[in-house]
C-alpha cells in the first residue's frame, strides 16, 4: 500500500493527485474559501495561490517537492468536486507525517467529507509506520480548531505568527495527534 498513492478510495469519496493542469478547479476550492488566505501567505489572487499549490512552493525547512503532494477530494458517484488536501511526509520528523491543508467547497462543509478522509490518511499513515500526523490552524478559524480538536488532534507543538493581536495580524497553532 502506498501511502500517498495517485489515486485512494473512500466509501463516499476518491482523492486523485492534484496537477498543473487542475489548476483552474483548484483556484476554484481556494476562492471559495478566501478567509483563509492569510494562512497561505501574501499572495491573494487564487490562481497564483493554487499554482504555488499545486508546484509545491510552500515547503517546510529543508523540505523536497517529492515528499508533497495535493489531492482532488472527488465524490465518488459522480465525480463532483468537493475539496482539496495537501500532505507532506516526514516533517518534523521522518516518523510525522504533516496535512498542509484541507480545503472543502463550501456546500460540502460540515457533512463529514473532511473527517473521512482524515480518518482514512491517518490509517494509511499508521500502517506506513508513522507516529504522528501534525496540521497547522489559523487561531482565528473557529470552525479548523473545532473540527481538529474534535479529531483529537490536541497537543499543541508550536504557535507562530505577530505578539499582538489586532484587527489584520494572525497567529497559527501546530496540532499534532499520535496514531
Amino acid at each position: 500500500m502506498n501511502l500517498l498513492a495517485s489515486i485512494w478510495e473512500m466509501s463516499r469519496c476518491r482523492l486523485v493527485e492534484a496537477r498543473e493542469h487542475d489548476l483552474p478547479v483548484v483556484a476554484t476550492i481556494l476562492a471559495e474559501n478566501r478567509a483563509v488566505f492569510p494562512l497561505l501567505g501574501a499572495e491573494r489572487d487564487p490562481e497564483r495561490l493554487a499554482l504555488s499549490v499545486l508546484r509545491h512552493d510552500k515547503l517546510p525547512p529543508n523540505g523536497h517537492s517529492a515528499h508533497e503532494k495535493s489531492f482532488l477530494i472527488r465524490n465518488k458517484s459522480d465525480e463532483e468536486l468537493l475539496g482539496l488536501l495537501s500532505v507532506y511526509r516526514g516533517y518534523p520528523t521522518t516518523e510525522t507525517l504533516y496535512i498542509g491543508h484541507i480545503f472543502m467547497r463550501p456546500r460540502w462543509q460540515r457533512r463529514g467529507i473532511g473527517r473521512e478522509v482524515t480518518g482514512e490518511l491517518e490509517r494509511r499513515a499508521e500502517r506506513a509506520g508513522y507516529r504522528e500526523i501534525r496540521v497547522v490552524v489559523g487561531l482565528r478559524n473557529w470552525p479548523a480548531l473545532r473540527f481538529w480538536i474534535a479529531l483529537r488532534y490536541d497537543r499543541i507543538t508550536q504557535i507562530v505568527g505577530d505578539s499582538e493581536y489586532r484587527e489584520h495580524t494572525y497567529a497559527d497553532i501546530e496540532l499534532a495527534k499520535s496514531i
